[in-house]
């Protein structure tokens, strides 16, 4: 099942005058993709700005010098040194306490590198889904098994991923800064998006720009592996077994679901890949962590195994509405679309069978609708036919078809269509 197109319509050739309709094509699909998250984390990014605290809340004080003592800093860290107070008890107090200390700007902190991010981000990750699905996969062998759809969801991540680290270190870092009672973490001072774009490029290089890169690969990969395979495996069982119809309440149970999967999987890495992201670096090297195994091994060591967990509540509050949100936006911004080509097909189709140009189709012109839509050499059948779609369509009971009423009589021609093949 696809993450962009709807549930595969009946194929009626001759209702439309170029022969197929208009369907929502791959260059449309990336637009598509990448809207849809970035309208969607206007609403969740107080949820990232949240975890991101959270999860850098306990990490060993040597994670707050200057970068003019950072280097002695990394030297006197002793392992299982004793964590930092915590400034935050729990999602509920970090949210009054950032809201209340640094108002709604706060809690909105990151917001232009987390669009930026999430357009180009999910650009690959949803708009490649179906392309790679479809080498992978041949739809007339019947439905993709789970882990084909796990191999190209976490392909599409680990692309996404390479494409969206530079906004994504960047709004780690900026959501992390806050007033000095409030301060977890490192704090950078970047006076904005620009300014912490050339601050890292003057300070750490272009490859600054791609610290923690392989773990945002990993965390990616690991994520939208889950999350795409849950989703799809999960619409096309209630499309297709449980006949739920294709709306925006299927996307919306489809997306919350397969973000609780996928926050269970990646929290642990998106914990290491915040502590990572935020460090203060010198000379191009990390003063806490080395690397991402290194991150991990004293994660572990100082904080322990639960550590990993750290803002999993408000991390599923972020990616679970975020996920719902953002497959719904795209699944209403689909079928807007696919809506605006089928009205632009009816129209082509109702002109080129209003032979007379009247602006109606009479009962001969449903006829002669008939014999080029459903090829049929019996006369009585056409007949037959022709009179079932004007009872079905003729609203007004004038035995004229006009176009407010062809949609109907779309309908009710491609329940024919049906109807035949089962035959």
């Amino acid at each position: 099942m696809s993450v962009i197109a709807s549930a595969p319509a009946v194929d009626v050739p001759g209702l439309y005058p170029a022969g197929h309709p208009r369907t929502v094509g791959q260059i449309e699909g990336f637009a598509l993709s990448a809207i849809a998250p970035a309208l969607a984390v206007i609403f969740t990014n107080p949820f990232d700005t949240i975890k991101v605290r959270l999860q850098l809340q306990g990490e060993s004080p040597s994670a707050r010098p200057t970068a003019a003592n950072a280097s002695s800093a990394a030297n006197a860290q002793p392992s299982g040194a004793k964590p930092a107070p915590k400034v935050y008890r729990n999602s509920l107090d970090a949210f009054a306490k950032i809201l209340k200390n640094e108002g709604m700007r706060g809690l909105q902190k990151g917001l232009t590198p987390a669009i930026l991010r999430e357009g180009s981000k999910n650009l690959f990750r949803l708009g490649m889904y179906d392309p790679i699905m479809s080498v992978l996969h041949d739809p007339a062998e019947g439905s993709a098994p789970g882990w084909k759809r796990m191999v190209a969801g976490s392909i599409c991540g680990a692309m996404g991923a390479v494409s969206c680290n530079p906004f994504e270190l960047v709004k780690t870092r900026l959501q992390s800064s806050s007033a000095k009672a409030l301060a977890v973490g490192h704090q950078h001072n970047y006076a904005g998006v620009w300014d912490a774009l050339r601050s890292i490029m003057q300070r750490e290089g272009f490859a600054g720009l791609y610290r923690g890169s392989m773990l945002s690969m990993v965390r990616s990969i690991v994520g939208s592996g889950t999350n795409l395979s849950a989703y799809s495996l999960m619409k096309e069982y209630l499309l297709v077994e449980q006949k739920w119809p294709d709306n925006a309440f299927l996307d919306m149970a489809c997306g919350l679901a397969s973000g609780i999967v996928s926050c269970i999987f990646m929290n642990p890495i998106d914990v290491t890949r915040t502590r990572f992201y935020n460090q203060p670096y010198v000379n191009g090297k990390g003063v806490l962590y080395s690397s991402g195994v290194d991150a991990v091994r004293k994660i572990a060591t100082n904080e322990g195994p639960a550590a990993f967990y750290k803002g999993f509540i408000t991390h599923f509050l972020r990616i679970g509405p975020h996920f719902c949100l953002t497959f719904v936006f795209l699944g209403v911004l689909r079928r807007s679309l696919a809506g605006l080509y089928a009205d632009m097909d009816a129209r082509e189709a109702f002109q080129s069978l209003d032979r007379d140009g009247d602006g109606v189709l009479d009962e001969h012109e449903v006829e002669l609708a008939v014999q080029r839509i459903i090829p049929n050499d019996d006369e009585k059948a056409t007949a037959y036919y022709a009179q079932r779609i004007i009872e079905k369509a003729d609203h007004d009971h004038d035995h004229l078809i006009s176009f407010s009423e062809f949609r109907d009589m779309e309908s009710e021609v491609k329940a024919i269509v049906k109807e035949r093949k089962r035959q």
